[in-house]
């Protein structure tokens, strides 16, 4: 068994359609950073099965996640993003995945649909596992991969000498950080090509805040790339890989300015912010807009 923890900010359509098409016998918890109060006494009236937390102030993803798990009573974790359709035959697939195989850092399913993009990646090949006799390997199609997003399970206790999310990273980059700290201690990391689910990608918050949102991820994608690369490879590497993006939102802000192009001037405006802040050793401060306790 495992619970199921979902972040939410303004995105109580997709909470509302996955707690409604979950099964109810796994728990659920929700951390509700928009601060909607309504939704957290609608939710737990209505199913037994959920608990929705309201932080003082919206924390974003790795302190979401980090209360998610504090708050959870099982050692497995499901950290679950909410702009995803996983059918009930997925999760009990994982559920007899977790069931069976017992020293696992992170265990996720895989996109249906793999065209465009994978949710996992190898680093180095070299290092990893590829010639699996377990029949629960085998019939699930399990590989062992350097980093896995959107959808995984975690195990608590495969966590309990390295931590968990760094809290200093409020969006972007942070899974992919965790996964480094797993891979560097040389934890697993599983996918299963048999468990599928789609992701329907940058939906998770309300279109009425959709300009907002589309700020916020601008700045914290620049500061977050930054800020991992310093922190796993070092400054000077950091910079090197931070300059495209740097010289990307210099030329854009010239265009839009020429162009008269305000919408996208404001997004080009925002990355580069982010960028000197991260350079600049400041913190992951940046909100477009403060949200209030909805009573």
């Amino acid at each position: 068994m495992f619970t199921i923890v979902f972040l939410s900010f303004h995105s109580e359509t997709h909470v509302r359609r996955l707690i409604s098409d979950i099964e109810k016998k796994y728990p659920i918890i929700v951390i509700e950073n928009s601060l909607n109060i309504r939704l957290k006494k609608e939710l737990e009236e209505k199913f037994d099965n959920v608990k929705v937390i309201i932080p003082p102030k919206n924390i974003g993803i790795s302190a979401g996640y980090n209360l998610g798990i504090k708050e959870s009573k099982t050692n497995f974790v499901k950290l679950t993003s909410v702009d995803i359709n996983l059918p009930n035959k997925s999760l009990e697939d994982l559920e007899d995945c977790v069931s069976k195989i017992k020293d696992f850092a992170i265990l996720a399913p895989t996109y249906d649909d793999e065209t465009i993009y994978k949710n996992y990646t190898i680093w180095n090949s070299e290092n990893l596992d590829d010639n699996f006799t377990d029949e629960t390997f085998k019939k699930y199609n399990i590989k062992e991969v350097d980093f896995a997003e959107n959808d995984f399970i975690i195990s608590k206790k495969n966590f309990s000498d390295i931590g968990f999310f760094d809290e200093n990273i409020f969006m972007y980059y942070e899974t992919m950080d965790l996964c480094k700290k797993a891979r560097a201690a040389d934890k697993k990391i599983y996918v299963s090509q048999e468990i599928k689910f789609k992701h329907y990608g940058a939906q998770s918050v309300s279109s009425k805040f959709s300009d907002q949102y589309y700020l916020s991820r601008s700045w914290h994608y620049n500061w977050s790339k930054f800020y991992y690369f310093k922190k796993n490879f070092g400054y000077f590497f950091a910079i090197k890989k931070i300059f495209p993006n740097f010289l990307r939102s210099i030329k854009k802000i010239i265009i839009c300015k020429i162009y008269n192009r305000k919408k996208e001037y404001s997004s080009y405006k925002a990355e580069l912010s982010g960028i000197f802040a991260s350079i600049s050793n400041k913190p992951s401060s940046y909100r477009p807009f403060e949200t209030k306790r909805n009573k």
